[in-house]
């Protein structure tokens, strides 16, 4: 079985021409379904959770990796979960090919890679464009939720929103606050791991305004 790596360069020039397609909503959940939408799912535990938990919310999970979306996909055959979608995306190009502007509920951005050596900080997600692009398919009042074990990232997010005073979000736990707890009842295997080792799950939820 080939192994699937777990890091990808989203600058690789593979990547670089646009090519996801846009996803609709299953017709069952009707136009005005509640939309939340997984970024960089993996094997999108927490996805499948949400899914379960929400039946009558429309959870879409979104990855680069297409070895394991290919994976995860059957799975989500298997499972039958008639609100849950898998789907390609390069988050630099092609995010809004897949959601309207002013569709999305929450974003959920788990654990995402930290990309430690200076040579590879621009492979980052987390730049104030990404924050602009996911304002933007937002709902007015929709939320971006962002969960790391990695403080650097988490304090390097919070000083991108929070240090701005016009980018579209408020902080919920209030400005240059961390919210302890999680409240979707559902995680993703990432922070069952990190819950394990004792460690802390560094989380913020931004309310677009």
């Amino acid at each position: 079985m080939a192994r699937v790596r777990q890091h990808v360069n989203p600058l690789a020039s593979r990547f670089a021409e646009p090519r996801a397609s846009a996803v609709t909503i299953p017709a069952h959940l009707g136009p005005d379904a509640r939309i939340d939408v997984e970024l960089g799912c993996a094997d999108a535990q927490f996805s499948f959770a949400l899914a379960r938990a929400h039946p009558h919310r429309f959870v879409l999970g979104l990855d680069i990796r297409e070895a394991m979306l290919a994976k995860t996909e059957r799975q989500a055959r298997a499972h039958a979960l008639p609100n849950l979608r898998i789907a390609y995306c390069n988050f630099a190009v092609d995010l809004d090919r897949v959601v309207p502007a002013g569709t999305v509920d929450r974003f959920h951005l788990l654990f995402p890679d930290p990309w430690f050596k200076p040579r590879h900080r621009k492979r980052r997600w987390l730049e104030p464009e990404l924050f602009g692009r996911l304002r933007a398919l937002l709902r007015d009042g929709g939320e971006l939720h962002l969960a790391t074990d990695v403080f650097e990232l988490a304090m390097d997010a919070m000083a991108q929103v929070d240090g701005e005073r016009d980018d579209g979000f408020e902080n919920t736990a209030g400005a240059w606050h961390f919210t302890r707890e999680n409240p979707y009842g559902v995680t993703s295997r990432r922070e069952d791991y990190v819950v394990r080792q004792g460690l802390r799950v560094w989380r913020l939820r931004w309310r677009a305004t």
